[in-house]
């Protein structure tokens, strides 16, 4: 039977019998075990990722949806409009520019290389550990009881070929800010946040989406990998076909 449209292992599938002994990374959730209403996994709020600015935005190159198409992040200039996920086309009221050269000692900071079609994204591309990216799941839906969640990109360090790499060269960021936060196309599939300009004069909430805490993020990621797993092809549990005499 393999994976039931729930998203459950089916228990003849030869997953099946390790589902008990699978854990995410941090021990505490069992593979599978978000389906399990005790557990309390979903509160983000009192764990949001300290977002640094070093490493947030978007790498040069990253493709965008504009009105006029797609175009490189770095030619986007204020007063452009984008495409985004929730809002249509959005006028972009700021640009931030910088360079970053990650700490070398420090794995945490380095760039992820993101193989094609890993997340959705048409070609090979390059996210900083601190940009929140948006997936969809059934597992997200199972956790947080909606099928989309944005988690920070260190989260995805070891899912489907994604791994962090120490950069060689200064990397050039982009960040571009809207009047309220928003998601956009990145790479034709992709899909990232991008935050409001922040004006400290304002009572406004400084953001109005959640990002799951690294730690959710990464038993998520790894809710995920099982399930990649799950779903490959096993040829040691195919046989030659029985043939009645």
């Amino acid at each position: 039977m393999g994976i039931t449209p729930n998203g459950f292992v089916a228990t003849d599938h030869p997953a099946a019998g390790r589902v008990a002994k699978m854990k995410t990374r941090h021990g505490d959730v069992k593979m599978f075990a978000w389906k399990n209403t005790t557990w309390d996994g979903t509160n983000t709020d009192a764990a949001l990722p300290k977002l640094d600015a070093r490493t947030t935005g978007m790498v040069a190159g990253t493709k965008v949806a504009t009105n006029a198409g797609w175009a490189s992040v770095e030619t986007i200039s204020e007063g452009q409009q984008v495409l985004t996920f929730d809002g249509g086309l959005q006028t972009v009221i700021a640009v931030t520019r910088h360079s970053l050269m990650a700490d070398t000692h420090d794995i945490s900071s380095w760039p992820l290389s993101v193989p094609a079609g890993a997340l959705g994204n048409r070609a090979d591309m390059t996210i900083l550990p601190h940009q929140s990216v948006m997936i969809q799941s059934d597992a997200a839906e199972d956790m947080t009881g909606d099928p989309f969640a944005l988690i920070p990109g260190a989260s995805l360090a070891g899912f489907r070929g994604i791994s962090q790499e120490r950069p060689s060269e200064w990397v050039d960021v982009i960040q571009l800010h809207f009047a309220q936060d928003e998601i956009v196309f990145a790479n034709i599939g992709a899909l990232f946040l991008c935050r409001a300009q922040v004006d400290l004069m304002s009572d406004a909430p400084a953001t109005s989406y959640d990002v799951l805490s690294i730690e959710v993020a990464e038993d998520l990621i790894d809710c995920l990998m099982f399930e990649d797993d799950a779903r490959a092809p096993s040829f040691a549990q195919t046989s030659a076909p029985k043939f009645s005499a």
